[in-house]
């Protein structure tokens, strides 16, 4: 454990941002727009709208992921900064902007040729694409999970290498077999999210719940 008070409150604010749960319903309810994306997808194989799909694939992410992050922050401002305050991160500079928006766009770039050549190779008999998933995604959680210390993100990355591993060896047809994945891993997201919710309701009562405008 680090002896550095800046890094220790920065460990905290992370900390704290997460504590509600909200990082499982955002991420559970981008995988559930997934799931619905790829099991239209899978029903569409032989048809010609079947090609269209791809086009409007990051129009899905990118809508259903602003739509699922406003709903997400809407709920903090409801039920976690009345109750236990509100954190604002330091904002990074120019430099370390574009620095961490090339790193990204490295590892995605990187990921999506991975996730192409698996399927352009697929084996007969195991479905590595979904156990690629469920492997990258556990391995996001669990880095996620050794900077802030919470226990129930390695629960979130067990159950994605769990469900990656389970299906690669079901070896579904291709769109079907994500529908499934990003399904059931949403699924499990959301009733994470919901137990660490319903934790921190407990521990966190609402004081302002009786009317706070009583003395007048």
């Amino acid at each position: 454990m680090t002896t550095d008070p800046l890094q220790n409150a920065q460990k905290r604010a992370m900390q704290y941002w997460y504590v509600d749960g909200t990082f499982e319903f955002s991420f559970g309810g981008i995988c559930l727009i997934l799931a619905a994306y790829f099991y239209v997808s899978h029903l569409l194989t032989d048809s010609w709208m079947g090609g269209l799909m791809m086009v409007f694939f990051i129009l899905v992410m990118l809508g259903g992921g602003w739509l699922v992050n406003r709903l997400v922050m809407r709920m903090k401002e409801r039920i976690t900064f009345p109750r236990t305050g509100y954190v604002s991160f330091v904002r990074k500079t120019g430099s370390s902007r574009w620095r961490r928006a090339l790193l990204l766009g490295s590892v995605a770039g990187i990921i999506s040729a991975l996730m192409t050549l698996l399927l352009a190779n697929r084996p007969v008999g195991f479905d590595w694409m979904l156990t690629a998933s469920g492997l990258i995604f556990g391995a996001v959680v669990t880095y996620v999970g050794f900077r802030t210390g919470a226990t129930r993100f390695f629960v979130n990355a067990a159950i994605s290498f769990a469900l990656g591993i389970a299906l690669g060896f079901a070896n579904l047809p291709e769109n079907l077999g994500l529908a499934v994945f990003y399904g059931l891993l949403g699924l499990g997201l959301l009733i994470v999210g919901g137990i660490s919710l319903w934790q921190y309701l407990r521990q966190n009562p609402n004081v302002q719940s009786d009317g706070g405008d009583d003395e007048k």
